[in-house]
């Protein structure tokens, strides 16, 4: 799938911001939506790996532009979905990061570090 990284990324907000220093891992934890998707972006440009895991949670995020920004990317490096759609009930999608989650664990990955307050769902 080829993607319009900037005009998305446009499309979504996350040009650059005044929160945006720290890095790549700490912006991809960042309690700004805007934030997080420039950094998913970065990985996924990148082909980051050691992201994974931090794009990996972000598939749980309250805000469904960096769902859909993380999916795009961890879709770009991996290859994989593990059936992820960014519009499923909230069910769904947790089933699906599940699949991711163990994913990582059967290749080693270590999981992402903590999540500052307020970044999450719901």
């Amino acid at each position: 799938m080829s993607i319009a990284w900037p005009a998305l990324c446009l499309a979504a907000g996350c040009g650059p911001s005044s929160g945006s220093s720290g890095t790549l891992y700490q912006r991809l934890q960042s309690e700004d939506p805007s934030v997080r998707i420039s950094a998913i972006v970065q990985a996924a440009d990148e082909k980051d790996r050691k992201a994974v895991p931090y794009l990996v949670e972000r598939l749980s995020d309250a805000e469904s532009d960096v769902r859909f920004f993380a999916y795009i990317s961890l879709q770009k490096i991996t290859g994989q979905t593990m059936g992820y759609r960014y519009y499923d009930p909230p069910q769904e999608r947790a089933e699906a990061v599940q699949r991711w989650r163990q994913w990582l664990k059967d290749r080693g990955a270590p999981p992402a570090a903590s999540q500052p307050k307020g970044v999450g769902s719901p």
